[in-house]
C-alpha cells in the first residue's frame, strides 16, 4: 500500500521554517523543497536543493521540533543536474516504500 504520490504539498509553516533555516545555516536561496517519505509517520522529513554562489545544495530538512529545522545529509557545491539526481533516487527509493 502506497500512502501518497504527491512529494509536493507542503505545509506554508513548514515551508517557511525551511527556506529560512537554509538562508541563515548555508547561506544559500531555496530553489525546491518536497517531502522525504511517502510515510505519515514521517510528515516531518524534507527534502531540498538550494543555490549557493558556486554551485548548489541538497539535503535533509527535519521539522520535527516546534521551532527548529534540522538541516541534514548535505551535498555541497554540486551541479543542479546532480542535485536533482540525488533527490529523484531518494524519491525512487520511497515509491517503492510498501507498508
Amino acid at each position: 500500500m502506497k500512502f501518497t504520490n504527491d512529494f509536493t504539498t507542503i505545509s506554508a509553516k513548514n515551508r517557511i521554517s525551511i527556506m529560512e533555516a537554509i538562508r541563515n545555516d548555508l547561506g544559500a536561496d531555496t530553489v525546491f523543497i518536497c517531502k522525504d517519505s511517502n510515510h505519515p509517520d514521517d510528515d516531518y522529513l524534507y527534502l531540498y536543493i538550494a543555490q549557493v554562489k558556486d554551485g548548489y545544495i541538497t539535503g535533509l530538512a527535519n521539522t520535527s521540533r516546534p521551532g527548529y529545522v534540522g538541516l541534514y545529509e548535505n551535498h555541497y557545491n554540486i551541479s543542479f543536474k546532480r542535485a536533482l539526481e540525488i533527490l529523484a533516487d531518494k524519491i525512487h527509493d520511497c515509491n517503492k516504500e510498501v507498508y
